[in-house]
């Protein structure tokens, strides 16, 4: 009965999704709330959030898994290039982390996101060891400016490392759906397995202007290979690439060289770049224990650390994804005091501005509306 149920009122949740979000509503269902009840009826259903089924589950490498996520009515579409911040419940635990989606927006629905496990992570631990077709997970919506102009450029140059391949796949497959015609060069740097690969062999088949490089970077026979980025190898690859736009996404390593060689040529105004990682983070001299007050929680911290993790620490849960400056989940207004970003160095000094908890540390005491 609860499935003929659930297809029969599908058709008609955008109107009544309306009508559920109004304040009378809300106020007939305290101290629980809307989505309590409708996910009674559907798990998927809600009024405040996108939430996805995993329709199918793919192993990409030893390390990388696909996710096919079909998203309720509330998904409102995304640009190639763009990221979605993914909310999972991991034995019993929910955690939240940004991965680009792989899929075009011409692909249709669903959606796809690939992730690649790394150490400690435990969305990723999921994505490898635990989730289920028919799983349910949050998904933001579409996030990110990685995106092409909608004037596409005659002439680009990828530049990828790693998983750093999945926004430009996501890119690649656009180009090709839109029947690209124009010269497109991609480097891609690989330790070991390369992510996608078959589908990146289908683009040399279906776009006739893609001229790939795929570059091993692990170690053969005890040795380190020397098959990194470089401008010799760059302009080796692709002699024209003053003349392209350029779009780079991979490990913060070749994310800092690729910018550090365009910035010595002249060129950062024809770079586009997408950090999977930060950084590395600018060291803090002397850290001194200083004074944080959560003003509307009533809770007063001291000592060292980011402030979301002194907040976490107090027994607060103030709302993060990424936990490494990308996302800006957890954007916070700073009252009073002086915080310095540890990804740019910049402090903030004036009062009333937004910080990002995740990445800011106390420079003083400090006053927070939270």
């Amino acid at each position: 009965m609860l499935p003929q149920l659930r297809q029969s009122l599908r058709p008609a949740r955008r109107p009544l999704n309306e009508l559920l979000r109004t304040r009378v509503v809300s106020a007939l269902v305290k101290p629980r709330r809307v989505d309590d009840y409708l996910e009674l009826i559907d798990p998927l259903w809600s009024v405040q959030y996108v939430r996805a089924r995993v329709v199918r589950i793919h192993e990409e490498t030893r390390r990388a898994v696909s996710l096919w996520l079909q998203p309720n009515e509330l998904w409102r579409g995304f640009r190639a290039g763009q990221y979605v911040r993914l909310t999972i419940s991991n034995r019993g635990v929910q955690y939240s982390r940004c991965f680009s989606l792989s899929s075009a927006p011409a692909d249709g629905l669903p959606l796809r996101v690939t992730i690649q496990t790394v150490v400690d992570g435990c969305v990723s631990e999921w994505a490898r060891q635990y989730v289920q077709v028919g799983d349910i997970v949050e998904v933001s919506q579409a996030l990110g400016e990685f995106v092409l102009p909608h004037a596409v450029p005659r002439r680009l140059l990828f530049i990828t490392g790693g998983s750093g391949i999945t926004p430009v796949m996501s890119l690649a497959r656009q180009l090709t759906h839109e029947r690209f015609t124009g010269e497109l060069y991609w480097l891609h740097y690989s330790r070991d397995e390369v992510i996608l690969a078959d589908e990146l062999a289908d683009l040399e088949r279906t776009l006739p202007g893609l001229r790939l490089f795929v570059h091993n970077t692990g170690r053969r026979c005890g040795v380190l290979s020397r098959n990194h980025f470089s401008e010799e190898q760059l302009h080796r690859s692709v002699p024209e690439y003053r003349s392209c736009e350029v779009y780079a996404c991979g490990p913060a390593a070749l994310i800092e060289d690729v910018t550090g060689l365009f910035r010595e040529r002249g060129l950062l105004d024809r770079l586009q770049v997408e950090h999977f990682l930060p950084s590395r983070r600018v060291p803090i001299a002397g850290q001194q224990a200083c004074r944080v007050e959560f003003q509307r929680s009533a809770v007063v911290s001291t000592g060292t650390g980011s402030l979301l993790d002194r907040a976490e620490a107090s027994g607060l849960l103030p709302r993060f994804g990424c936990r490494m400056g990308v996302c800006r989940s957890c954007v916070c207004r700073k009252i009073s005091g002086v915080v310095r970003n540890e990804l740019t160095g910049r402090v903030s000094t004036e009062p009333d501005e937004d910080i990002q908890l995740c990445i800011s540390t106390a420079c003083s005491d400090v006053v927070l509306d939270l």
